[in-house]
């Protein structure tokens, strides 16, 4: 859904006009760029900050990075002990579910 909204497609277009691998790379890069560097978000972050620090007795101890918002929480951080090969497979196979393609990489047909 986020893919088809970023392309500013229906869901089933880009279903139709989408690869799998194409589909992974935009996962990929729309989870990056959740978290993406912007100057605003930063620079409204310092300034969140500087006001906290008036308001505390120990004005050191506020952080500029704790007000950097991040939209993931740490239960839906990729494992990085799974292997890539195996995160890739199940990418794989979640694009296949959503397209409604299914076997082997050889043997895709509809359901």
């Amino acid at each position: 859904m986020r893919l088809a909204s970023h392309l500013h497609m229906s869901l089933f277009e880009v279903k139709r006009k989408t690869s799998a691998s194409e589909f992974i790379l935009w996962m990929e890069y729309l989870e990056w760029e959740i978290n993406a560097f912007d100057k605003t978000a930063y620079y409204l972050a310092q300034v969140a900050a500087e006001v906290r620090r008036s308001y505390v007795k120990t004005p050191k101890s506020v952080k500029f990075e704790d007000f950097v918002m991040k939209f993931r929480s740490k239960n839906e951080e990729p494992d990085i002990s799974v292997d890539a090969s195996v995160r890739l497979q199940r990418q794989k196979q979640f694009f296949f579910g959503l397209t409604g393609l299914t076997g082997s990489a050889g043997k895709k047909k509809r359901k």
